[in-house]
Formats: structure tokens, C-alpha cells, sequence
């Protein structure tokens, strides 16, 4: 009896496994159908994150001593933060909204463009091109100075860090003397020429500041370009979208040890004033699209409000079908928007 019933249980396991396994709907144009999908509205953040590393100088702790300078940090600091930031929106595709359009009369020859991922973007008709995202290209790097090519002879045999110290504040000293001796005309160098009298003002600022970095220390930025994709299917309120950890940078938004920056969603509950309500006699051959929604999008870091944008979002509205006899009796010319699923464009053929 026992191994009959693991027999039993062993053919019904088979069994199960045996099941078909549903597929995705596939789209294009399949012998007299057409399948597509229309979009949603994603929201794409460009955050410019700036990377701010501080090295100390080799005489950061005589900064107070020599220079009465306090608060100098004695160690690197590297910090993140966001400087600025762009917002756009890209169509997805939206797999709720799947349809299958019977090709027949004007339509059965007609040119229907989809994108790669199958979303509907044309019908007889060059589809709306998309603008390629423009990436943020960071300047060149400044010049890194190494200051210990300005200290004197002198400074360089001193025989501690202590005396190297004290001996270049008196350097530095000098070159203040200078600078003001050339401004006033006293140096017996003094140029008449004012080009070039700039020129060697500059030098010896340039000089200052390497001297001064030894105490204060250096700062280098790097800024990058990080993108954030959001696509909300509701109203939200004050949602972690991201978070930036000062050490770290950009992080998951579940890292409570980063800086919380929120997204708040409101729908408006208004639609583009066309609208397209057709007879169910009439959709038949009819093409679904979009009727997008607006929505007021709000960005905050924590309670420092970033900005507000009105936008429009397919999943905030709802879709209709655009006449079969526009495209079974017609040759008719449709553009789709490519991140509503609008119509931007359309127009029918007549009969001569």
C-alpha cells in the first residue's frame, strides 16, 4: 500500500511539472493582428554629485601656532554632496496595457512602427524621435601644485618639521612684503610695463598660496553624474526615492545612513482637453492610446523643498480607441508622443 501511494504522489509531481508555463505576450505583427503595448511615464533624475576630498598640509598642526589659525582638520575628509540636479521623462513599457489590433480594409498594408520594447510609437507615419539624454562632461582638472617646490634652501635643511614650519611663515612673510613693495613701486625691480608687472604679481600669489597650503591644507572636487529612475503608479507622499552618505555617495534608499531626499506625487485629476469617446461599433479595428494625466511632482531634501514640476503621466489618465474606420476605411497618419502614448499627431487620407 505504501508504495502504491508513493507511486501515487511521485505521477502527480510529474504531472504538475508537466503544466504549460504562460508566456509573455509577444508584439508585432502576427499574421492579420497587430500586438502592442503602450508606455508609462518614467521620471529620470540627473543628480551632479560632487566629490570633495580635504588633505591636510605637513604643517597643519603649527596652523594655530605660527599663523593663529584655528580649526584646521588634521586628517582627509572626503564629503558628497548633490550641486545640482535635472528632471525629464522616458516612456516604459507599460505591460498592463497589452492590445491586439485585427488588420483589415487600409490597415492591413499599413506601416506600424514599435519600438524595442513593442510600444506603439507610429502608424503610417515617421515616429517622434527621441532626444538622446545630453550626460554631464566635467571640465578638466586644475593643475595640482606641489608647494614643497617653493621652499628655500634654508627650509629645507631646518632639522624638524617644527623649524621647517616657523621658517616658511617667515617665507611667506617675505613674499607679502614683496608683493606689496612691487603695487607700490618701492622694488628696484619694478617694471614700468603693467603686463608685465601683473605677471609677476601673480607668481608670487601663486607662490602664497602653495606655501599657505602646507598649513591649511588642499581641496580637490570631482563631480559625476548619477541617474535615478522613478516611476510611480500612484500618489505618494514624501516618498526616499534616494540618500547620499557623505562618505559614501549616492545609496540605497533603505541605507538610513544616508540623507534622505523625498518625491512627492499629487494627482491633478485633469486630462488633455481632447478626448477621444467612440460607439463600440466604431472600435473595432480602432487603435487603443493613451489620455495622460497631470500630476504635480515635488522634490525635497529633507524638509528643504528642491523644487515643483507639472507633468503629464500616462498611468495618471486612461486610455481610449481611436475610430476602426479612421484606419480600416482611411489611410490614416497617427504619431504617437513617445513618454504619454498621446496622440501628438494624426490625420486620415479622404477618397478623391
Amino acid at each position: 500500500m505504501k508504495k502504491l501511494l508513493i507511486i501515487a504522489m511521485a505521477l502527480m509531481s510529474l504531472s504538475a511539472m508537466a503544466q504549460p508555463v504562460a508566456t509573455p505576450t509577444k508584439p508585432g505583427i502576427n499574421g492579420d493582428a497587430v500586438t502592442y503595448f503602450l508606455p508609462k511615464s518614467a521620471i529620470r533624475l540627473q543628480l551632479l554629485i560632487e566629490k570633495r576630498v580635504y588633505t591636510p598640509g605637513d604643517f597643519c598642526k603649527y596652523a594655530e601656532k605660527y599663523l593663529r589659525m584655528t580649526g584646521i582638520e588634521q586628517e582627509e575628509v572626503v564629503t558628497y554632496t548633490v550641486v545640482n540636479f535635472g528632471i525629464n521623462q522616458i516612456g516604459v513599457r507599460d505591460t498592463s496595457k497589452c492590445y491586439t489590433v485585427k488588420l483589415k480594409g487600409k490597415t492591413v498594408g499599413a506601416d506600424i512602427r514599435l519600438n524595442e520594447e513593442g510600444v506603439l510609437q507610429a502608424v503610417n507615419a515617421e515616429p517622434v524621435a527621441v532626444p538622446e539624454m545630453k550626460h554631464f562632461k566635467p571640465g578638466p582638472q586644475p593643475e595640482r601644485i606641489n608647494p614643497r617646490q617653493y621652499l628655500s634652501a634654508e627650509v629645507l635643511a631646518a632639522g624638524s618639521m617644527a623649524k621647517m614650519a616657523e621658517l616658511t611663515v617667515q617665507q611667506i612673510i617675505e613674499l607679502q612684503e614683496r608683493r606689496q613693495a612691487l603695487i607700490t613701486g618701492e622694488a628696484d625691480d619694478t617694471p614700468a610695463d603693467k603686463q608685465q608687472l601683473q605677471l609677476m604679481l601673480d607668481e608670487i600669489e601663486k607662490e602664497r598660496e602653495a606655501l599657505m597650503s602646507m598649513f591649511l591644507g588642499t581641496t580637490t572636487r570631482d563631480t559625476t553624474e548619477q541617474i535615478v529612475t522613478v516611476c510611480p503608479d500612484k500618489e505618494v507622499e514624501r516618498e526616499v526615492i534616494f540618500r547620499i552618505n557623505k562618505k559614501l555617495g549616492l545609496v540605497d534608499k533603505d541605507d538610513l545612513s544616508g540623507i534622505p531626499y523625498y518625491m512627492t506625487v499629487q494627482d491633478m485629476h485633469r486630462t488633455p482637453t481632447q478626448q477621444y469617446d467612440m460607439a463600440d461599433k466604431k472600435k473595432e479595428g480602432g487603435f487603443w492610446v493613451n489620455v495622460p494625466g497631470r500630476i504635480k511632482v515635488t522634490l525635497q531634501r529633507e524638509e528643504h523643498l528642491l523644487g515643483a514640476f507639472d507633468l503629464y503621466a500616462a498611468q495618471f489618465g486612461f486610455v481610449e480607441c481611436r475610430s476602426g474606420s479612421l484606419f480600416t476605411r482611411y489611410v490614416t497618419h497617427m504619431i504617437l508622443n513617445p513618454v504619454h502614448g498621446s496622440v501628438d499627431r494624426i490625420n486620415a487620407e479622404m477618397p478623391k
